[in-house]
């Protein structure tokens, strides 16, 4: 969850190179560096973590969280295959489509968030990742569909059960209602979502920055949008740079 959050799964994964080495070394009569060696090059390739659909999704989770989005899509496709019903794969899809989104990749991160919402009787968890990534895909890939991510935002705002997703829902939400040129419902999303207790401080930073420009460009609110452009600033420093460029262009 890019300012993304993830569901957890559990998993056990087992290595058996550290267990076959001294077999190696007394059938093959290896040598310590060459037993080094083949440590070095067995744990440098890309290895799938397990045998079932869940140990999958959990190991593409984590590789996600580091931001190691090549290793996450392979967890994420193998899930996609080993998935036993049609829900688990629907939710191995949104998760693809979660990674090609952090990418930029929207026509593939659309097109797997698209496949996982045909699924009928999505479960929550499942539901809100792909309509997520969709109303990403339509508010920021080309070409742009502010309608269409309003209404498919709007209904991952109203699922139960996924409380842990909705900060960066309303992040999106409130962007999109900003572009459509409703300033006021961007407002309204993008303060509920500051007062959100399990936002993480850098969503709320964003969040405060984009109420800064809703109010600058939209509103035409220079005193509010100053307020906001402060918190923003204050919660992550970093953000001081584009808020002295907004704040430049204010009259």
């Amino acid at each position: 969850m890019t300012t993304s959050q993830t569901c957890p799964i559990t998993r056990t994964i087992s290595s058996p190179v550290h267990n076959c080495l001294n077999k190696l070394k007394s059938a093959f009569r290896v040598k310590p560096l060459a037993i080094g060696l083949i440590i070095v090059a067995s744990s440098s390739i890309p290895l799938r973590a397990a045998d079932t659909a869940e140990a999958s999704l959990k190991a593409g989770d984590d590789f996600l969280t580091k931001n190691n989005y090549e290793q996450a899509l392979t967890e994420y496709a193998a899930a996609v295959k080993l998935a036993d019903n049609p829900g688990l794969k629907s939710l191995s899809l949104g998760k693809k489509g979660e990674v090609y989104a952090a990418q930029k990749n929207y026509p593939l991160a659309k097109a797997a968030a698209e496949e996982a919402l045909t699924t009928k009787e999505l479960a929550p968890v499942a539901k809100v990742i792909a309509l997520k990534v969709l109303g990403e895909c339509q508010l920021k890939g080309d070409p742009t569909d502010y309608p269409g991510a309003i209404k498919n935002l709007e209904e991952a705002s109203a699922l139960q059960g996924v409380e842990w997703a909705q900060p960066s829902v309303a992040l999106f939400l409130g962007d999109a209602y900003r572009l459509s040129g409703n300033s006021e419902k961007g407002i309204a999303t993008l303060k509920k979502l500051t007062e959100m207790p399990n936002a993480s401080t850098g969503i709320k930073a964003i969040a405060y920055l984009n109420l800064g420009t809703t109010y600058q460009y939209g509103a035409k609110d220079a005193s509010n949008a100053k307020e906001a452009y402060a918190k923003a600033v204050e919660l992550n420093p970093d953000l001081k740079k584009t808020v002295d460029e907004h704040l430049a262009r204010l009259k």
